[in-house]
């Protein structure tokens, strides 16, 4: 199991830097200092290594979205953890961006966090806090162009000049200026 756990996250890092097409089997047995009989052992192929990738990728991403969304007071504010929080896993987990770069074109990675994104949302809605004009699923496509554009920061520039999660942060807190309810108090100003 030790072996596996070695192979994937070497594969990860590497599916990471240099996208699919770009790692050989050679290069993650290189990484994860394994033999090339001990990876064949555990993966036929290259796309089976991929799909445990992204497997692990994905499960990371279900569970850190699970524990960032209780820990908000509401549900606009847990969109905004969770989509911050996740731009921050994305920035210390090879695994994660992995998934979500390997998952591009089929976006499996989007399904372990975008549902609960638009539960959430349609629950802000449902409470009252989007203002009348604010549509949930227009915020689900922002939440999700947000996050993936965060992404491809981060794969751009692995290590970026700013903080994409802090940046995201900032852009949350102009976007829910422009779509929640106003309270008494803040209309009569």
């Amino acid at each position: 199991m030790l072996t596996r756990e070695r192979l994937v996250r070497a594969a990860a890092d590497a599916f990471a830097r240099t996208g699919y097409t770009g790692t050989s089997l050679q290069d993650i047995c290189r990484i994860a200092q394994i033999s090339m009989g001990a990876l064949t052992f555990h993966f036929a192929r290259k796309n089976d290594l991929a799909a445990a990738v992204k497997e692990a990728g994905i499960t990371v991403t279900r569970h850190e979205v699970d524990v960032l969304r209780r820990g908000a007071p509401d549900p606009l504010a847990a969109v905004v953890t969770v989509t911050c929080g996740l731009v921050d896993l994305l920035s210390r987990d090879a695994r994660v961006r992995a998934a979500q770069s390997l998952t591009h074109t089929a976006p499996m990675w989007d399904e372990a966090w975008v549902p609960q994104v638009r539960l959430l949302l349609h629950d802000a809605d449902r409470r009252g806090l989007l203002a009348p004009t604010a549509d949930p699923e227009t915020l689900v496509r922002l939440a999700v162009h947000l996050v993936h554009g965060a992404a491809a920061t981060l794969h751009a520039r692995p290590r970026p000049r700013t903080d994409p999660a802090t940046e995201l942060a900032q852009l949350w807190a102009v976007v829910r200026d422009g779509v929640t309810t106003r309270s008494p108090s803040h209309s009569a100003h």
